[in-house]
């Protein structure tokens, strides 16, 4: 028992937590100083019973070498640890303080940290909590210091992560900056163009593994020989469908730096969170683009409407489309339900699931047949394509009867304007007379409460008609894009998933009306810049 009482157990710990002090806590001067120690107080310590994590925060107590530590104590193997200093066990004040206050002494483990003079076979150490806070302090402060410098290279546009893009390289001369990589740019542009032709992520991913195509981390594997994490040595070319989504995602393809799109809990807790997209850092501009605009973003609308294949009618083109009008959820296919055509047909998916509709009620079915939509979105589609050559006419379509008043509008402001500096000239010069006494202060506290009533009521005005004038901006430059979209499109002979996902945001369906053969349904069909534009009518 006496000589078990003297199995002591070394740990050493070292992470960029230590900042400048990593050479004098670098994990061989730990071993050694703990070494000669033990031999000077003749403790037994084993080869097994020496226990290293580098590179792994104090802030965290999930490091492999800690936890193998702590079962060998819970199994009796060790009665002494000793550490450099108090930091070497952790800079986690709320966790040191459980294993060396509750943990340690339940299981009549001694501690030591040499440096601190801290030694629990010698009593209580008042000094050691009053070091714990101040190690986890340091932690805190090197945490804080560290994203900063990240946030501000971010910023800058420089790239920090610590592997460039699949597809491209850190740049020899500044390792900050990225350089197209020409051995595996053309498999991203590959890969983009095939999802943007209407492959799945699956069929690109068993294209690239057929093709012996390395991934991202086995071209890392073939370059360096590091066996990264989820790399299989003997196939480095064993793509898979997330990957593939991972890198159709990644806005670095269109020359941009983004940053900031994951982040820990806190300097504490290392699990890693997901950022929303509008707090991303992006840098336009900072390397050369793999990938066009106008691809990048069909892509990106093509992965919001995942299209499912059927074994029965084959492709469903409207997959993401289609909404239900009453409760606003997705449409659900059904080739199982034969409707008028043969092609199966649509239905609420909030009826299927008894959601309940605007007005309360459980919706209805708001069955619609494929080939009835089809045709009456192919209709509706070519009336607007038609309409889109004749500026005037398309305008009549966009503006659905609402006059442009940009010209009266922006003579209105210049009046109200006037108004405004007016009255302000006003308020001056009763000001001058309240103060020479030439109109008495009732007289001046009514004149200047009705000028500023006005003005405020001129600035209202004001921010009303400009705002107006803006969204007609943008409604103009919103048709001026749909119009470019729409040249090509002379002639639509039939329906695609192509011309679907390049024209339309989502199509409205409305329950339908009548019986059997003379039953009719309406859509509201949503294009993409203008909105919508008509109403299609599908015939059963």
């Amino acid at each position: 028992m006496k000589q078990q009482a003297n199995h002591a157990a070394l740990y050493c710990r070292l992470s960029r937590d230590d900042g400048g002090d990593a050479e004098s806590n670098s994990i061989q001067t730990q071993r050694s100083m703990l070494q000669r120690y033990a031999r000077e107080q003749a403790f037994i310590v084993r080869e097994e019973h020496i226990y290293i994590d580098d590179g792994i925060s104090g802030t965290t107590f999930e490091r492999p070498s800690f936890k193998r530590m702590i079962a060998d104590i819970e199994e009796g193997k060790v009665k002494i640890v000793l550490c450099k200093d108090l930091s070497r066990l952790g800079r986690n004040n709320a966790l040191v303080a459980f294993y060396t206050e509750i943990f340690f002494i339940d299981h009549d483990v001694r501690f030591i940290a040499l440096n601190d003079g801290i030694d629990s076979a010698k009593g209580d150490n008042e000094i050691m909590p009053f070091k714990s806070v101040i190690n986890e302090y340091y932690a805190r402060d090197i945490s804080k210091k560290v994203r900063s410098a990240i946030r501000t290279r971010a910023i800058n546009g420089e790239h920090h992560a610590g592997k460039a893009p699949y597809g491209y390289l850190k740049n020899p001369q500044d390792r900050r900056k990225l350089i197209v990589d020409h051995e595996v740019a053309p498999v991203v542009q590959q890969m983009f163009q095939m999802y943007a032709d209407g492959l799945s992520s699956y069929a690109i991913a068993k294209h690239f593994f057929e093709q012996r195509i390395p991934t991202p981390s086995g071209l890392d594997f073939l370059r360096t020989g590091k066996i990264g994490k989820g790399v299989d040595p003997e196939r480095p070319w064993d793509w898979r469908s997330y990957s593939v989504d991972t890198i159709l995602k990644n806005p670095c393809y269109l020359g941009h730096m983004v940053s900031g799109r994951q982040t820990t809990k806190s300097f504490k807790n290392p699990t890693v969170v997901k950022v929303p997209q509008e707090d991303w850092i992006i840098v336009e501009g900072t390397h050369e683009a793999l990938i066009s605009e106008e691809l990048f973003e069909k892509v990106q609308r093509l992965t919001k409407t995942k299209v499912r294949t059927n074994n029965l009618h084959g492709t469903n083109m409207f997959a993401g489309l289609l909404k239900c009008a009453d409760c606003g959820r997705n449409m659900a296919y059904s080739s199982t339900r034969e409707m008028r055509g043969g092609e199966g047909g649509f239905n609420c998916g909030g009826q299927r699931h008894s959601y309940r509709a605007k007005d309360g009620d459980r919706c209805s079915g708001h069955n619609i047949p494929y080939k009835g939509l089809r045709e009456a979105v192919l209709a509706n589609l070519r009336m607007v394509l038609a309409a889109s050559f004749d500026p005037e006419d398309f305008l009549q379509h966009v503006e659905q009867g609402h006059e442009d008043t940009s010209e009266d509008d922006k003579k209105a402001i210049v009046k109200l304007k006037q108004r405004d500096s007016q009255l302000r000239v006003l308020t001056r010069r009763i000001f001058e007379q309240n103060a020479s006494g030439s109109i008495s202060d009732e007289t001046f506290a009514e004149l200047y409460s009705g000028y500023q009533d006005e003005q405020k009521s001129i600035a209202g005005k004001i921010a009303a008609l400009e705002e107006k004038l803006a969204g007609r901006q943008v409604e103009q430059s919103n048709t001026d894009q749909f119009l470019a979209l729409a040249q090509p499109h002379r002639e639509i002979p039939e329906l695609t998933r192509d011309i679907l996902v390049d024209f339309i945001e989502k199509i409205v369906v409305h329950e339908g009306t009548g019986y059997r053969f003379t039953r009719k349904q309406e859509i509201d069909i949503y294009y993409r810049f203008v909105g919508k534009l008509g109403v299609g009518i599908a015939l059963f």
